[in-house]
């Protein structure tokens, strides 16, 4: 187990020993009754202690007391339990365990547990295999999981939940990003037994992401994968999706119309969206792909959205794409119904959609923090200092990642805002609390009346720091960690810190930052990106992701009515991995890190404690 989950679990155990004292005289479940009521106290009083732990823990988890029963849980030594009290055990682990998120811990307890048990019958085999893939999902070890869902599908005794373990493990596959995909389609194809199945389900979630991208390539890879895999389970429990994407391709727009400025703040922004979104347009003619036409409509001449769109539908178009100011978003979003599906290039300020034809997309610094969040808890870190501007713009990305940090489960050792008033030094500083040590080294100074040999240790209750700044104050926060001798602490960041891979010659300072960014900067540069940047090599430099999130538009354009009625699909885009949720596009970052002055692609061993993920996935 991990020194930082055993310091979490050790300093819940009073927590867990308080509640026990409070629900000393509860009542249990008729099913605890059945298991513990009119027992025999057990002859061994060290095996005893360890059953009533079990009951105390199942009677905790009955009231959703689910922390205090998992840190129970986790003082349990299995060996100690009887054979009869192991499967019991292992049911409160997985139910606690994955109720709580804890994928890592829920693997270790149900692993050891098993090893007590000389077998399984079919419908524990089962169960088993059903938390241990769940777990492993938790842990960001999807293929692994996948493994485990075909497993639980052999075992399977009853046709529903043959159904459900291969549901599961489609959507598993759906997860993976692009590269991992083919590694895994790879791996499957050169096994054998069981697993090389594996390699057709593998091949059918290709076809559906190649089917996302252009559609004209849907039909007939199908018919060749239906003719590859007569016989494959497949056949029998095919993804339903795939069955819906042949009519949402027939009814994809065919004329576009595009609402952004042509003066104001906007405009150059505006600029590159366009030159983007006719670049990508002309590749797919190039390609001989779907293209729909493009027709551009100034908000900026005093027309009012309405007019637009009915000069839009008098054209023959069929969505919108736009606007792009906030303000035109916010009101989109309070209306009712739209004339035209309409693919906003901003988020409005509401929280659930009012408006079923309303999309809104753009590049949400807070949806980069939550990203954040979830790749620091999967990685096992617990507390976090969080620096951000001292600006709305700050404000906002820092009460997002709080937002989401609590509500995983993390806590917040410190937070701390830059302003232009107060250098980073002496802002890390405080965050560090160097400056506490400082003061108890200057009592003790008073005390002693000598001067003992010091130097000044930063706070070593976090895990990691939460970075959200600009590339200049970004490229001062390693050096300032390493001089307040703080440098082994992990930083992650959002894509603020990156200036791009065309401004790298002073990011040498930031070597060992993780960050989450766009795939166009962290991913081998696209046809189109090369030709973009060889048009516009400067605008590239300052508005490149603007670039890319023009491309995606174009592309999602055409994929909104897919993504909607299809909720667990992505789309490989250069700003990410787009899904949708409430309407709102989301984009799954790549993740990259900082080497010898270089943005590259994270290596993922880089957030693991290699031995304890090998432990995980022994089965």
């Amino acid at each position: 187990m991990s020194e930082a989950r055993f310091k979490l679990l050790r300093g819940g155990l009073l927590i867990t020993l308080c509640a026990l004292l409070l629900i000393g005289c509860g009542t249990t479940s008729p099913r605890l009754a059945s298991e513990f009521t009119g027992r025999e106290t057990h002859p061994d009083p060290e095996v005893e202690t360890h059953i009533r732990r079990l009951e105390q823990a199942s009677i905790l988890a009955q009231q959703s007391a689910y922390t205090a029963s998992l840190t129970l849980l986790s003082s349990i030594q299995v060996q100690r339990l009887p054979e009869e009290f192991i499967w019991l055990y292992m049911e409160q682990v997985a139910q606690v365990g994955l109720t709580l998120g804890e994928g890592q811990l829920t693997l270790e307890r149900l692993t050891t547990a098993r090893e007590q048990l000389e077998r399984l019958t079919l419908a524990q085999e089962y169960a088993y295999r059903g938390w241990r893939a769940s777990a492993l999902r938790l842990s960001g070890l999807i293929p692994q999981a996948i493994e485990q869902r075909l497993f639980q599908a052999q075992v399977a005794t009853q046709e529903a939940q043959r159904r459900q373990a291969y549901q599961e493990l489609w959507q598993d596959i759906d997860q993976l990003p692009g590269e991992t995909l083919q590694q895994q389609l790879f791996l499957a194809q050169q096994r054998q037994g069981l697993l090389a199945d594996l390699a057709a389900w593998f091949e059918l979630a290709v076809i559906k992401r190649r089917a996302l991208d252009t559609f004209e390539e849907f039909e007939p890879l199908l018919i060749a994968w239906q003719a590859r895999w007569p016989q494959h389970p497949a056949q029998t429990y095919f993804p339903e999706e795939l069955r819906q994407l042949k009519s949402l391709i027939e009814a994809q727009p065919r004329h576009l119309a595009v609402f952004l400025p042509e003066s104001g703040p906007l405009a150059e922004a505006a600029q590159v969206l366009r030159e983007a979104l006719i670049a990508q347009q002309l590749e797919h003619l190039q390609q001989g792909r779907s293209a729909p036409s493009l027709t551009f409509y100034d908000t900026q001449q005093g027309r009012t959205l309405d007019a637009l769109y009915q000069q839009a539908i008098a054209d023959g178009a069929d969505l919108v794409i736009g606007p792009l100011e906030k303000a035109s978003v916010d009101l989109l979003e309070s209306r009712r119904s739209l004339p035209l599906p309409t693919l906003a290039l901003n988020y409005g300020n509401l929280s659930q959609a009012r408006n079923p034809q309303l999309f809104q997309f753009g590049l949400s610094a807070e949806n980069e923090a939550h990203q954040v969040a979830q790749r620091a808890w999967e990685a096992g870190f617990r507390r976090a200092l969080v620096v951000t501007p001292e600006d709305a713009w700050g404000s906002r990305v820092a009460d997002s990642f709080i937002e989401h940090w609590e509500a995983l489960g993390g806590q917040i050792a410190q937070q701390q805002r830059l302003n232009n008033r107060q250098n980073l030094d002496a802002s890390l500083r405080q965050l560090l609390e160097v400056n506490l040590s400082q003061q108890r080294h200057q009592r003790l100074i008073r005390l002693l009346g000598q001067r003992p040999h010091f130097v000044p240790r930063p706070r070593e209750d976090a895990d990691f720091l939460f970075l959200h700044a600009n590339p200049t104050t970004a490229r001062q926060v390693k050096p300032a960690l390493d001089f307040l001798l703080a440098g082994h602490l992990p930083v992650m960041a959002t894509s603020s810190v990156y200036a791009g891979p065309y401004r790298h010659q002073r990011d040498q300072d930031m070597n060992g930052i993780i960050f989450n960014d766009i795939p166009w900067y962290l991913e081998p540069p696209t046809p189109l990106q090369t030709s973009l940047a060889e048009a516009w090599p400067h605008k590239m430099e300052r508005y490149g992701r603007f670039y890319a999130m023009g491309v995606d538009a174009y592309l999602l354009a055409q994929r909104l009515q897919v993504l909607q009625a299809l909720p667990d699909s992505r789309l490989n885009g250069a700003t990410g991995r787009l899904s949708q949720q409430n309407q709102r596009l989301v984009r799954e970052l790549s993740w990259g890190e900082f080497h010898q002055g270089r943005a590259r692609p994270l290596d993922p061993r880089s957030l693991e404690h290699q031995p304890l993920v090998e432990q995980l996935t022994e089965d």
